[in-house]
């Protein structure tokens, strides 16, 4: 792609916020004030092209930059993810573009993964059930159980996938990871002073296996927990088809992207009972609408999308967002740049 070129003293960048992500707005602001910059969120009750047309910055959450979205902004630089994943921005048009896209990879591992191991607890202390009970001042007789000796299966063993084995482990389960590149995790010691080298998968985790053995691992699973980014070969991983090879007790817990599951399959299996229940922080559209026939089920759980938004990640986030903007501003690179070289 072409460079970006050297703004003027003289010019004042445009950068617009897309997304509803609590205090971003202010945190972001304070970081980019350092710079002599500001930003402003769009107002999500008048047309969205409108609030855009002149941005330099697009600063986006959850939604959509495609074609049309690039096509009305003739003067945008960069558009920066607030996340890692990167699926619902057109990177390959913005390419063509000469238009930076960037994002804001494994800073949120540990607060992904302590979503993850809330979800699970939430699930397994049958809190759902639990709080209806409280809005009807009754005392339900609500069975939970714990996760001391249960089996995890983690799919995808990314930065994020390995925090959450640590704490599952802490917890005394039996944890199995399937993931793309099982040999390059495998093997490890640890040394003297207890500290692990870069081969530290199996202090935490019982078995390591390839996406071969993706449907062996879901068998005799307690809970299996999504982690790995939506791509053309994970979209639709998970279909009527694996939930049904899943125990009638299980839990599906999906932090990743909501795509990677099959929607009308997890429906059906919940519904009929072939899981226990599933839990997800991410949905097929968001924000969810509240009259979608999943969420009126007693065994689906929803979070909407803030598994990885903390005070200490949003800190780390929008400082990385606004030295990267700063870097465009005077014609370099972003240092976390997605787009092809």
């Amino acid at each position: 792609m072409r460079e970006i070129r050297l703004f003027s003293l003289t010019e004042m960048m445009k950068i617009m916020i897309l997304s509803y992500a609590a205090g971003l707005t202010e945190i972001l602001s304070g970081k980019l004030k350092e710079f002599g910059l500001s930003a402003e969120r769009i107002d999500y009750n008048k047309p969205i092209l409108t609030q855009i047309t002149d941005a330099d910055v697009l600063v986006n959450g959850l939604g959509k930059v495609n074609k049309p979205i690039i096509d009305a902004c003739p003067k945008l630089k960069l558009v920066h993810q607030v996340g890692t994943g990167v699926d619902n921005v057109d990177v390959a048009y913005c390419t063509l573009k000469s238009i930076y896209v960037a994002n804001i990879p494994h800073i949120n591992n540990v607060s992904v993964a302590e979503h993850t191991l809330f979800l699970m607890m939430y699930l397994a202390k049958n809190m759902k059930s639990a709080g209806e009970g409280i809005m009807k001042r009754r005392v339900f007789n609500v069975l939970g159980s714990e996760l001391y000796g249960k089996k995890l299966t983690i799919i995808g063993l990314g930065a994020t996938g390995i925090e959450v084995a640590k704490r599952a482990k802490a917890f005394g389960m039996y944890i199995t990871a399937v993931t793309k590149h099982p040999e390059s995790k495998k093997g490890g010691k640890i040394d003297n002073n207890n500290n692990h080298n870069n081969n530290k998968w199996n202090y935490f985790i019982n078995i390591i296996q390839g996406v071969e053995a993706l449907s062996d691992s879901l068998i005799d699973a307690d809970y299996i927990s999504i982690h790995t980014p939506l791509t053309d070969e994970t979209r639709g991983l998970i279909g009527a088809k694996e939930i049904n090879l899943m125990k009638r007790s299980a839990f599906l817990i999906n932090v990743a992207r909501a795509q990677i599951v099959d929607r009308e399959g997890l429906f059906t299996s919940l519904v009929n009972k072939k899981i226990a229940g599933a839990a997800f922080d991410v949905f097929w559209e968001e924000p969810a609408d509240p009259n979608d026939k999943l969420l009126k089920l007693d065994n689906f759980v929803l979070t909407p999308h803030l598994a990885g938004w903390t005070f200490e990640s949003a800190d780390t986030t929008t400082r990385i967002i606004a030295s990267n903007i700063n870097r465009v501003l005077h014609g370099e690179k972003p240092t976390t740049l997605v787009n092809p070289n």
